[in-house]
């Protein structure tokens, strides 16, 4: 199996090994740089969906607890 990374120094963390390998054993045939970038986009797609909804809960965390301060003290926000 041909060595895929950039130089000695880079590394893959354990899940994108591992999701590469299962996608190379599932197949009796060489593994493609195209399939590669496509299970790293995924990851990346994911990465920034998580992202995304903590954000949003984040967002609204600080909307309820602004809410509930303001019906405390009886000031607008």
């Amino acid at each position: 199996m041909a060595n895929i990374s950039l130089n000695s120094y880079s590394r893959m963390s354990d899940s994108l090994e591992r999701e590469i390998l299962q996608a190379s054993a599932g197949s009796n045939r060489a593994f493609s740089a195209l399939e590669g970038m496509g299970i790293v986009a995924k990851a990346v797609g994911r990465a920034a969906t998580g992202f995304g909804r903590y954000l949003v809960q984040v967002a609204e965390a600080l909307n309820e607890a602004r809410a509930r301060d303001a019906r405390f003290s009886g000031t607008q926000w």
